[in-house]
Protein backbone atom coordinates (compact mmCIF):
# COMPACT_ATOMS: atom_id res chain seq x y z
CA UNK A 1 0.00 0.00 0.00
CA UNK A 2 1.50 3.70 -1.18
CA UNK A 3 2.27 5.79 1.84
CA UNK A 4 -0.21 8.50 0.63
CA UNK A 5 -3.08 6.15 1.01
CA UNK A 6 -1.82 5.13 4.37
CA UNK A 7 -1.99 8.84 5.50
CA UNK A 8 -5.34 9.36 4.26
CA UNK A 9 -6.76 6.15 5.79
CA UNK A 10 -4.88 7.82 8.96
CA UNK A 11 -5.99 11.28 8.74
CA UNK A 12 -9.70 9.61 7.88
CA UNK A 13 -9.57 7.51 11.23
CA UNK A 14 -8.28 11.21 12.96
CA UNK A 15 -11.16 13.03 11.81
CA UNK A 16 -14.05 10.30 12.22
CA UNK A 17 -12.87 9.69 15.71
CA UNK A 18 -12.75 13.00 16.50
CA UNK A 19 -16.25 13.89 15.00
CA UNK A 20 -17.47 11.04 16.91
CA UNK A 21 -15.89 12.43 20.23
CA UNK A 22 -16.98 16.27 19.84
CA UNK A 23 -20.18 14.43 18.97
CA UNK A 24 -20.88 13.05 21.73
CA UNK A 25 -19.55 15.81 24.29
CA UNK A 26 -21.61 18.46 22.56
CA UNK A 27 -24.52 15.98 22.87
CA UNK A 28 -24.35 15.73 26.24
CA UNK A 29 -23.84 19.14 26.99
CA UNK A 30 -26.56 20.66 24.89
CA UNK A 31 -29.05 17.91 26.38
CA UNK A 32 -27.96 19.09 29.83
CA UNK A 33 -28.22 22.61 29.25
CA UNK A 34 -31.46 22.68 27.01
CA UNK A 35 -32.93 20.51 29.93
CA UNK A 36 -32.23 23.06 32.71
CA UNK A 37 -33.48 25.66 30.55
CA UNK A 38 -36.71 23.60 30.04
CA UNK A 39 -36.28 22.98 33.75
CA UNK A 40 -36.47 26.61 34.48
CA UNK A 41 -38.98 27.53 31.93
CA UNK A 42 -41.28 25.19 32.93
CA UNK A 43 -40.82 26.50 36.81
CA UNK A 44 -41.64 29.63 35.96
CA UNK A 45 -44.78 29.04 34.14
CA UNK A 46 -45.65 26.74 36.87
CA UNK A 47 -45.31 29.80 39.71
CA UNK A 48 -46.91 32.32 37.39
CA UNK A 49 -50.03 29.99 36.49
CA UNK A 50 -50.21 28.74 39.90
CA UNK A 51 -50.79 32.41 40.98
CA UNK A 52 -53.47 32.89 38.52
CA UNK A 53 -55.75 29.71 39.39
CA UNK A 54 -55.42 29.33 43.11
CA UNK A 55 -58.19 31.22 44.12
CA UNK A 56 -60.20 29.99 41.25
CA UNK A 57 -59.30 26.20 42.26
CA UNK A 58 -60.73 26.89 45.39
CA UNK A 59 -63.85 28.55 43.95
CA UNK A 60 -64.21 25.52 41.84
CA UNK A 61 -64.18 27.86 38.79
CA UNK A 62 -63.84 25.53 36.16
CA UNK A 63 -64.57 27.69 33.34
CA UNK A 64 -61.92 30.44 34.15
CA UNK A 65 -59.32 27.80 35.04
CA UNK A 66 -60.22 25.83 32.19
CA UNK A 67 -59.38 28.78 29.92
CA UNK A 68 -56.45 29.54 31.52
CA UNK A 69 -54.37 26.46 30.87
CA UNK A 70 -55.49 26.29 27.61
CA UNK A 71 -54.13 29.71 26.90
CA UNK A 72 -51.11 28.94 28.23
CA UNK A 73 -50.83 25.62 26.57
CA UNK A 74 -51.71 27.91 23.11
CA UNK A 75 -48.03 30.26 24.04
CA UNK A 76 -45.57 28.10 24.99
CA UNK A 77 -44.77 25.85 22.48
CA UNK A 78 -42.89 23.63 24.54
CA UNK A 79 -45.89 22.12 26.82
CA UNK A 80 -47.41 19.12 25.92
CA UNK A 81 -50.24 19.36 28.96
CA UNK A 82 -51.05 21.15 31.76
CA UNK A 83 -53.60 19.31 34.27
CA UNK A 84 -54.66 20.19 38.05
CA UNK A 85 -55.68 18.26 40.81
CA UNK A 86 -58.28 19.50 43.57
CA UNK A 87 -59.09 19.43 47.39
CA UNK A 88 -59.99 15.87 47.31
CA UNK A 89 -57.08 15.07 44.82
CA UNK A 90 -58.46 14.73 41.88
CA UNK A 91 -58.22 16.25 38.03
CA UNK A 92 -59.66 19.93 37.93
CA UNK A 93 -59.15 20.92 35.15
CA UNK A 94 -56.81 19.56 31.87
CA UNK A 95 -55.71 20.14 28.36
CA UNK A 96 -56.16 16.20 27.17
CA UNK A 97 -58.38 16.47 24.09
CA UNK A 98 -59.50 12.85 24.36
CA UNK A 99 -59.61 12.90 28.09
CA UNK A 100 -56.90 12.68 30.52
CA UNK A 101 -54.97 9.15 30.78
CA UNK A 102 -56.29 6.72 33.96
CA UNK A 103 -53.14 6.58 35.65
CA UNK A 104 -51.65 10.60 35.13
CA UNK A 105 -51.74 10.62 39.00
CA UNK A 106 -49.39 8.48 39.56
CA UNK A 107 -46.81 9.59 37.09
CA UNK A 108 -45.23 12.60 39.46
CA UNK A 109 -46.98 12.48 43.15
CA UNK A 110 -45.85 15.34 44.75
CA UNK A 111 -46.68 13.93 48.41
CA UNK A 112 -44.94 15.88 50.99
CA UNK A 113 -42.81 18.00 48.26
CA UNK A 114 -43.49 21.47 47.22
CA UNK A 115 -41.77 20.61 43.82
CA UNK A 116 -41.10 17.42 41.56
CA UNK A 117 -39.60 16.80 38.15
CA UNK A 118 -40.26 13.39 36.70
CA UNK A 119 -38.99 12.76 32.80
CA UNK A 120 -41.52 10.51 31.04
CA UNK A 121 -40.89 8.19 28.13
CA UNK A 122 -44.57 7.92 26.27
CA UNK A 123 -44.92 7.23 22.54
CA UNK A 124 -44.79 11.00 21.65
CA UNK A 125 -40.59 10.81 23.05
CA UNK A 126 -39.84 12.15 26.19
CA UNK A 127 -41.38 14.51 28.57
CA UNK A 128 -40.90 16.31 31.75
CA UNK A 129 -43.58 16.48 34.02
CA UNK A 130 -42.76 19.36 36.42
CA UNK A 131 -45.30 18.99 39.47
CA UNK A 132 -45.96 22.17 41.87
CA UNK A 133 -47.78 22.05 44.83
CA UNK A 134 -50.25 25.05 44.86
CA UNK A 135 -51.60 24.95 48.86
CA UNK A 136 -49.23 23.55 51.44
CA UNK A 137 -51.14 20.76 53.32
CA UNK A 138 -53.51 20.47 50.48
CA UNK A 139 -53.89 18.17 47.69
CA UNK A 140 -53.88 20.33 45.45
CA UNK A 141 -51.20 20.21 42.77
CA UNK A 142 -50.16 21.88 39.29
CA UNK A 143 -48.76 19.47 36.88
CA UNK A 144 -46.84 20.93 33.36
CA UNK A 145 -45.73 18.24 30.67
CA UNK A 146 -42.41 19.81 28.98
CA UNK A 147 -41.69 18.13 25.58
CA UNK A 148 -38.22 17.24 24.85
CA UNK A 149 -38.74 17.68 20.92
CA UNK A 150 -36.30 20.63 20.90
CA UNK A 151 -34.01 19.06 22.08
CA UNK A 152 -34.35 16.25 19.71
CA UNK A 153 -34.45 18.68 16.70
CA UNK A 154 -31.11 20.73 18.25
CA UNK A 155 -29.57 17.49 18.53
CA UNK A 156 -30.64 15.98 15.11
CA UNK A 157 -28.79 19.48 13.47
CA UNK A 158 -25.61 19.36 15.32
CA UNK A 159 -25.76 15.78 14.47
CA UNK A 160 -26.07 16.49 10.64
CA UNK A 161 -23.54 19.67 11.05
CA UNK A 162 -21.24 17.64 12.69
CA UNK A 163 -21.66 14.50 9.69
CA UNK A 164 -21.05 17.47 6.97
CA UNK A 165 -18.01 18.96 8.78
CA UNK A 166 -16.58 15.31 9.29
CA UNK A 167 -16.73 14.63 5.58
CA UNK A 168 -15.77 17.83 4.32
CA UNK A 169 -12.85 17.91 6.61
CA UNK A 170 -12.10 14.32 5.88
CA UNK A 171 -12.19 14.67 2.06
CA UNK A 172 -9.84 18.11 2.07
CA UNK A 173 -7.62 16.10 4.07
CA UNK A 174 -7.07 13.35 1.81
CA UNK A 175 -6.93 15.98 -0.87
CA UNK A 176 -4.34 17.84 1.15
CA UNK A 177 -2.55 14.35 2.04
CA UNK A 178 -1.98 13.57 -1.18
CA UNK A 179 -0.23 16.56 -2.02
CA UNK A 180 1.58 16.17 1.25
CA UNK A 181 2.44 12.77 -0.26
CA UNK A 182 3.76 13.92 -3.73
CA UNK A 183 6.24 16.48 -2.23
CA UNK A 184 7.03 13.88 0.88
CA UNK A 185 7.21 10.45 -1.32
CA UNK A 186 9.33 12.13 -4.67
CA UNK A 187 12.49 12.19 -2.63
CA UNK A 188 11.85 8.82 -0.99
CA UNK A 189 11.03 7.58 -4.50
CA UNK A 190 14.54 8.82 -5.92
CA UNK A 191 16.30 7.49 -2.52
CA UNK A 192 14.39 4.18 -3.11
CA UNK A 193 15.91 4.50 -6.95
CA UNK A 194 19.20 5.08 -5.77
CA UNK A 195 19.47 2.26 -3.16
CA UNK A 196 18.33 -0.48 -6.01
CA UNK A 197 21.74 1.12 -7.91
CA UNK A 198 23.97 0.65 -4.97
CA UNK A 199 22.16 -2.92 -4.59
CA UNK A 200 23.60 -3.62 -7.97
CA UNK A 201 26.67 -2.50 -7.33
CA UNK A 202 27.28 0.98 -8.85
CA UNK A 203 28.62 2.46 -6.18
CA UNK A 204 29.63 6.10 -6.04
CA UNK A 205 27.16 7.84 -7.50
CA UNK A 206 25.19 10.29 -5.25
CA UNK A 207 21.99 11.31 -5.10
CA UNK A 208 20.10 15.05 -5.46
CA UNK A 209 17.72 15.32 -2.69
CA UNK A 210 16.68 19.37 -1.95
CA UNK A 211 15.48 19.35 1.48
CA UNK A 212 16.65 20.07 4.64
CA UNK A 213 14.22 17.69 6.89
CA UNK A 214 15.34 14.57 7.68
CA UNK A 215 14.59 13.22 4.15
CA UNK A 216 17.38 15.56 2.91
CA UNK A 217 20.20 14.40 5.53
CA UNK A 218 19.19 10.84 5.17
CA UNK A 219 20.14 11.76 1.34
CA UNK A 220 23.39 12.86 2.43
CA UNK A 221 24.42 10.19 4.74
CA UNK A 222 23.24 7.54 1.34
CA UNK A 223 25.53 9.58 -0.70
CA UNK A 224 28.56 9.55 2.00
CA UNK A 225 27.59 5.94 2.42
CA UNK A 226 27.55 5.29 -1.72
CA UNK A 227 31.28 7.46 -1.70
CA UNK A 228 32.31 4.81 1.03
CA UNK A 229 31.40 1.94 -0.43
CA UNK A 230 33.14 2.21 -4.02
CA UNK A 231 36.20 3.11 -1.80
CA UNK A 232 35.68 0.10 0.10
CA UNK A 233 34.90 -2.28 -3.39
CA UNK A 234 38.22 -0.58 -4.68
CA UNK A 235 40.18 -1.89 -1.75
CA UNK A 236 38.88 -5.20 -1.59
CA UNK A 237 39.40 -5.56 -5.62
CA UNK A 238 42.82 -4.40 -4.95
CA UNK A 239 43.41 -6.94 -2.05
CA UNK A 240 41.05 -9.86 -4.11
CA UNK A 241 43.90 -8.79 -7.32
CA UNK A 242 46.86 -9.47 -4.65
CA UNK A 243 45.88 -12.72 -3.58
CA UNK A 244 44.52 -14.08 -7.18
CA UNK A 245 48.18 -12.44 -7.88
CA UNK A 246 49.78 -15.00 -5.00
CA UNK A 247 47.70 -17.73 -6.05
CA UNK A 248 48.91 -17.57 -9.63
CA UNK A 249 52.51 -17.52 -8.53
CA UNK A 250 51.78 -20.40 -6.42
CA UNK A 251 50.59 -22.61 -9.16
CA UNK A 252 53.41 -21.36 -11.41
CA UNK A 253 55.43 -22.34 -9.06
CA UNK A 254 53.87 -25.96 -8.48
CA UNK A 255 54.01 -26.04 -12.43
CA UNK A 256 57.63 -25.55 -12.78
CA UNK A 257 58.66 -29.33 -12.10
CA UNK A 258 56.53 -29.73 -15.21
CA UNK A 259 58.02 -26.93 -17.07
CA UNK A 260 61.61 -27.93 -16.70
CA UNK A 261 60.81 -31.43 -18.08
CA UNK A 262 58.84 -30.26 -21.37
CA UNK A 263 61.50 -27.54 -22.24
CA UNK A 264 64.34 -30.03 -21.43
CA UNK A 265 63.12 -32.76 -24.07
CA UNK A 266 63.30 -30.18 -27.38
CA UNK A 267 66.12 -28.79 -25.83
CA UNK A 268 67.59 -32.20 -25.48
CA UNK A 269 66.54 -32.39 -29.33
CA UNK A 270 67.95 -29.26 -30.20
CA UNK A 271 71.55 -30.17 -28.56
CA UNK A 272 71.87 -33.35 -30.55
CA UNK A 273 71.26 -31.53 -33.81
CA UNK A 274 73.89 -29.00 -33.04
CA UNK A 275 76.39 -31.25 -32.10
CA UNK A 276 75.69 -32.87 -35.23
CA UNK A 277 75.89 -29.54 -37.14
CA UNK A 278 79.32 -29.15 -35.65
CA UNK A 279 80.47 -32.31 -37.03
CA UNK A 280 78.70 -31.88 -40.55
CA UNK A 281 78.10 -28.43 -41.10
CA UNK A 282 75.44 -29.57 -43.86
CA UNK A 283 71.92 -29.30 -42.13
CA UNK A 284 69.42 -31.16 -43.57
CA UNK A 285 65.76 -29.91 -44.40
CA UNK A 286 64.29 -32.51 -41.99
CA UNK A 287 66.87 -31.27 -39.47
CA UNK A 288 65.76 -27.55 -39.58
CA UNK A 289 61.91 -28.68 -39.38
CA UNK A 290 62.77 -30.86 -36.33
CA UNK A 291 65.09 -27.22 -35.06
CA UNK A 292 61.27 -24.87 -35.61
CA UNK A 293 59.20 -27.58 -34.36
CA UNK A 294 61.42 -28.25 -31.14
CA UNK A 295 61.80 -24.26 -31.02
CA UNK A 296 57.98 -23.30 -31.23
CA UNK A 297 56.93 -26.25 -28.85
CA UNK A 298 58.79 -24.34 -25.85
CA UNK A 299 57.75 -21.22 -27.54
CA UNK A 300 53.74 -22.49 -27.22
CA UNK A 301 54.62 -23.79 -23.18
CA UNK A 302 56.45 -20.60 -22.51
CA UNK A 303 53.30 -18.36 -23.87
CA UNK A 304 50.72 -20.94 -22.02
CA UNK A 305 52.92 -20.02 -18.75
CA UNK A 306 52.81 -16.35 -19.34
CA UNK A 307 49.02 -16.06 -20.46
CA UNK A 308 48.43 -17.83 -17.43
CA UNK A 309 50.32 -15.18 -15.15
CA UNK A 310 48.67 -12.27 -17.06
CA UNK A 311 45.15 -10.76 -17.18
CA UNK A 312 43.79 -9.98 -13.13
CA UNK A 313 41.10 -7.63 -14.38
CA UNK A 314 37.27 -8.99 -14.85
CA UNK A 315 36.85 -9.37 -18.48
CA UNK A 316 34.11 -11.05 -20.04
CA UNK A 317 34.35 -12.74 -23.11
CA UNK A 318 32.83 -15.83 -24.99
CA UNK A 319 34.60 -19.26 -24.27
CA UNK A 320 34.69 -23.09 -24.76
CA UNK A 321 34.81 -24.45 -21.76
CA UNK A 322 35.85 -27.88 -23.08
CA UNK A 323 39.16 -26.41 -24.38
CA UNK A 324 39.86 -24.04 -21.32
CA UNK A 325 39.89 -27.53 -19.69
CA UNK A 326 41.85 -28.98 -22.22
CA UNK A 327 44.19 -26.47 -21.93
CA UNK A 328 45.11 -26.49 -18.47
CA UNK A 329 44.93 -30.52 -18.42
CA UNK A 330 48.00 -30.10 -20.98
CA UNK A 331 50.12 -28.00 -19.16
CA UNK A 332 49.52 -30.65 -16.31
CA UNK A 333 50.20 -33.27 -18.11
CA UNK A 334 53.58 -33.98 -16.79
CA UNK A 335 52.59 -34.45 -13.34
CA UNK A 336 50.18 -36.65 -14.50
CA UNK A 337 52.56 -38.77 -15.98
CA UNK A 338 55.37 -38.67 -13.72
CA UNK A 339 52.90 -39.82 -10.47
CA UNK A 340 50.78 -42.31 -13.08
CA UNK A 341 47.41 -40.59 -12.83
CA UNK A 342 44.97 -41.94 -15.87
CA UNK A 343 42.61 -38.88 -17.17
CA UNK A 344 39.24 -39.30 -18.39
CA UNK A 345 37.28 -36.63 -20.55
CA UNK A 346 33.30 -36.89 -21.80
CA UNK A 347 32.46 -33.22 -23.03
CA UNK A 348 29.62 -32.44 -24.32
CA UNK A 349 29.03 -30.05 -26.87
CA UNK A 350 27.46 -27.11 -26.49
CA UNK A 351 27.42 -23.31 -26.72
CA UNK A 352 30.28 -20.77 -25.83
CA UNK A 353 29.54 -19.04 -22.42
CA UNK A 354 30.55 -15.42 -21.60
CA UNK A 355 32.97 -15.71 -18.57
CA UNK A 356 36.39 -14.26 -17.58
CA UNK A 357 39.26 -16.99 -19.35
CA UNK A 358 42.03 -16.13 -17.13
CA UNK A 359 39.99 -16.23 -13.87
CA UNK A 360 38.36 -19.72 -14.92
CA UNK A 361 42.00 -21.07 -16.35
CA UNK A 362 42.53 -20.19 -12.63
CA UNK A 363 39.93 -22.13 -11.50
CA UNK A 364 40.28 -25.26 -13.55
CA UNK A 365 44.09 -24.90 -12.54
CA UNK A 366 43.71 -25.17 -9.13
CA UNK A 367 41.15 -27.67 -8.81
CA UNK A 368 43.35 -30.25 -11.37
CA UNK A 369 46.74 -29.50 -9.11
CA UNK A 370 44.72 -30.11 -6.47
CA UNK A 371 43.41 -33.65 -7.66
CA UNK A 372 46.40 -34.15 -8.98
CA UNK A 373 48.42 -33.76 -5.27
CA UNK A 374 46.11 -35.96 -3.53
CA UNK A 375 46.95 -39.16 -5.60
CA UNK A 376 50.99 -39.36 -5.26
CA UNK A 377 50.40 -42.67 -5.45
CA UNK A 378 48.59 -42.63 -8.88
CA UNK A 379 44.80 -42.65 -9.65
CA UNK A 380 42.45 -41.42 -11.91
CA UNK A 381 41.18 -38.00 -12.66
CA UNK A 382 37.54 -37.63 -14.57
CA UNK A 383 36.36 -35.07 -15.69
CA UNK A 384 32.81 -34.54 -17.55
CA UNK A 385 31.03 -31.55 -18.93
CA UNK A 386 27.42 -30.97 -19.75
CA UNK A 387 24.34 -28.74 -20.34
CA UNK A 388 21.66 -28.99 -17.93
CA UNK A 389 18.70 -26.54 -18.53
CA UNK A 390 20.25 -23.30 -18.56
CA UNK A 391 23.72 -23.99 -16.39
CA UNK A 392 26.66 -25.23 -18.20
CA UNK A 393 28.00 -28.53 -15.02
CA UNK A 394 31.44 -29.19 -15.14
CA UNK A 395 32.20 -32.16 -12.68
CA UNK A 396 35.46 -32.97 -11.72
CA UNK A 397 36.13 -36.56 -9.54
CA UNK A 398 39.45 -38.03 -8.02
CA UNK A 399 40.01 -41.11 -6.98
CA UNK A 400 43.01 -39.54 -3.76
CA UNK A 401 42.59 -39.95 -0.23
CA UNK A 402 39.43 -37.20 0.17
CA UNK A 403 39.11 -35.00 2.60
CA UNK A 404 37.59 -35.50 6.44
CA UNK A 405 33.89 -34.78 6.43
CA UNK A 406 34.42 -32.02 9.64
CA UNK A 407 36.58 -29.99 6.98
CA UNK A 408 33.88 -29.94 4.47
CA UNK A 409 32.75 -26.79 5.40
CA UNK A 410 35.91 -25.00 5.66
CA UNK A 411 37.79 -25.79 2.57
CA UNK A 412 36.47 -22.54 1.02
CA UNK A 413 37.34 -20.51 3.64
CA UNK A 414 40.73 -18.37 3.14
CA UNK A 415 43.93 -19.10 4.47
CA UNK A 416 42.35 -22.65 5.30
CA UNK A 417 44.72 -25.62 4.28
CA UNK A 418 45.56 -29.00 5.00
CA UNK A 419 49.08 -28.95 2.95
CA UNK A 420 52.24 -27.67 4.99
CA UNK A 421 53.25 -25.34 2.12
CA UNK A 422 50.03 -24.44 0.72
CA UNK A 423 48.67 -20.77 0.90
CA UNK A 424 45.10 -21.29 1.53
CA UNK A 425 43.54 -19.21 -1.24
CA UNK A 426 43.33 -21.83 -3.74
CA UNK A 427 39.76 -22.91 -3.08
CA UNK A 428 38.64 -19.51 -1.44
CA UNK A 429 39.82 -18.14 -4.84
CA UNK A 430 38.11 -20.36 -6.75
CA UNK A 431 34.53 -19.93 -5.00
CA UNK A 432 35.23 -16.23 -5.08
CA UNK A 433 35.65 -16.59 -8.97
CA UNK A 434 32.49 -19.48 -9.41
CA UNK A 435 30.16 -16.24 -7.34
CA UNK A 436 31.68 -13.71 -9.48
CA UNK A 437 30.00 -15.46 -12.67
CA UNK A 438 26.87 -16.03 -10.54
CA UNK A 439 27.74 -19.60 -10.97
CA UNK A 440 27.34 -23.00 -8.13
CA UNK A 441 30.36 -24.89 -6.50
CA UNK A 442 29.52 -28.33 -4.41
CA UNK A 443 31.86 -30.50 -3.15
CA UNK A 444 31.01 -34.17 -2.15
CA UNK A 445 34.10 -36.23 -0.09
CA UNK A 446 35.22 -39.43 1.43
CA UNK A 447 37.57 -42.28 1.74
CA UNK A 448 36.98 -43.06 -2.07
CA UNK A 449 37.71 -39.50 -3.60
CA UNK A 450 36.57 -36.13 -4.06
CA UNK A 451 34.25 -34.76 -6.27
CA UNK A 452 33.81 -31.37 -7.09
CA UNK A 453 30.41 -29.74 -9.56
CA UNK A 454 30.56 -26.68 -10.88
CA UNK A 455 27.80 -24.81 -12.61
CA UNK A 456 27.83 -21.71 -14.47
CA UNK A 457 24.61 -19.53 -16.14
CA UNK A 458 24.63 -19.68 -19.96
CA UNK A 459 23.96 -16.08 -20.22
CA UNK A 460 25.23 -13.92 -16.73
Amino acid sequence: MKLWIKISILNGIIVVSLGLLIGLALRSIVTTSMRDELTRQGKSISRNLSDRLSDLVLLDDFYTAQQSISDVLKKEQDIEYIYITNQVGQVFVHTFSKGFPPDILHWNPLLDKSFSIQLLDTEKGYIRDLGLKIFEGMPIDLHIGIREARIRQTLKRIRNVIIGLTVSVTLMGAVLSSVFCHFLTKPLYKLVDFAKLLSKGEFGKKVEVESKSEIGYLGKTINELSVELKIYKQKMEESYRKMLRTEKLTALGRLSAGLAHELRNPLTSLKVLFQTLRNNPKLAKEDISIVLSEVDQMDGLLSKFLNFSKREEFNLEEVDINKIIKQVLNLTRFQMENQSIKQNTNFSEFQKIKVDRSMIEQVFMNLILNAIESMPDGGSLDIASSLNNEYVVVQLKDSGNGIPEEMHEKVFDPFFTTKNDGTGLGLSIVYNIVNLHKGDINLTSNREGTTITLKFPVEI
